[in-house]
């Protein structure tokens, strides 16, 4: 995927965490102030599609995987959280999480997350 745009990441649960507080995965473009593609991982659509919810929760998943068709898929095939953080290692991107331990590991190294605050916005550090 060659791309001059920085890339941005999205994880699983900041995906299902923007249907749940009815956040549009476009406001990323309101906070981001420079060149950027939206990319969905390969194995967050694949945890999406197999996980086994109920209710709200499944709406959502559904929801969003139509919603994510709309992205570039990123081909990662590891766990996602260790697949975000190699990626994130060897690449300048942003990572979308709500993950609170991949952030202060991505923080470590440096590179920027977004993330849902107050159940109302996105936030980036």
């Amino acid at each position: 995927m060659a791309s001059l745009n920085k890339l941005v990441l999205l994880d699983t649960n900041f995906v299902l965490s923007c249907y749940k507080f009815g956040i549009n995965l476009e406001e990323i473009d309101r906070i981001v102030d420079e060149a950027h593609e939206i990319v969905v991982p390969e194995n967050v659509l694949r945890e999406l599609k197999h996980l086994n919810l109920k209710g709200k929760d499944e709406e959502a998943r559904k929801t969003m995987l139509t919603i994510l068709n709309r992205y570039p898929v990123l081909p990662l095939h590891n766990k996602v959280d260790a697949s975000l953080l190699e990626y994130a290692q060897l690449h300048d991107c942003i990572v979308c999480t709500n993950d609170r331990n991949l952030r202060k590991k991505l923080k470590k190294m440096g590179k920027k997350t977004i993330f849902v605050r107050a159940r109302s916005h996105l936030e980036m550090e």
